[in-house]
């Protein structure tokens, strides 16, 4: 069983190389727009068609990152690197059409958690004590209240244990890791993927790091 994981694209296409690779399921973090270097109609192109690989094809999963979620609906004023004002629209309108197949996060039988920017034991905790039952109920709450993944910390890059799946830092997910899961993020670009394990308690946690920011990478696990 062979499992790919892109991190953020940010409008590029060279997902498309793998995807004739023999593999069992394929995870993208998110961070589909917002590019420097690739036009808008590029990267409202190339969020269509990998939009419909996913919806011909199970074995795609799609995750929202905080540069896709900042164009949906009611949302915190913030505004990040890249932001396209004058596009704003157009991008909200693509992601609504497809937003039943973005999910904040997936998880595996053998205990991998996919996700933009990871899940902390401290957002968990918040999550169940709005009736979350358990990390993949993140989805269904999502659902019922967009708000949920709003920026709510005290440090503006996000770097803060009560921040949401799109938004935490390394700094932060490391101190106060979601136990229990092998994590798989994007959002912080690093120069290669990079593992790393923590402990907590007598658990040791895997944390994986894929934005490979230009790098164009994959990892398999």
């Amino acid at each position: 069983m062979t499992r790919l994981a892109i991190g953020d694209i940010h409008g590029r296409t060279f997902w498309k190389k793998y995807l004739d690779e023999d593999f069992t399921e394929f995870y993208f973090t998110g961070d589909y727009f917002d590019s420097f270097d690739v036009p808008f109609s590029g990267q409202i192109d190339n969020f269509r068609e990998l939009c419909e690989s996913a919806r011909t094809d199970p074995r795609i999963k799609l995750c929202l990152g905080n540069h896709d979620y900042q164009y949906l609906g009611r949302i915190s004023p913030q505004r990040y690197s890249g932001f396209q004002e004058k596009n704003k629209m157009y991008i909200s309108e693509i992601l609504e059409q497809h937003i039943n197949l973005l999910k904040i996060l997936y998880t595996t039988p053998d205990r991998y958690l996919i996700s933009h920017a990871g899940v902390s034991h401290t957002f968990m905790r918040k999550m169940e004590r709005h009736g979350v039952a358990n990390v993949e109920g993140i989805n269904e709450a999502f659902l019922q209240d967009r708000d949920i993944l709003t920026f709510n910390g005290y440090n503006m890059y996000g770097d803060d244990v009560t921040q949401s799946p799109i938004w935490i830092r390394p700094r932060s997910l490391e101190s106060d890791p979601l136990a229990g899961y092998c994590q798989i993020v994007g959002h912080t670009p690093g120069i290669t993927i990079r593992e790393t394990t923590v402990k907590k308690g007598r658990a040791e946690i895997k944390l994986i790091y894929i934005d490979t920011g230009d790098i164009e990478s994959v990892y398999r696990f």
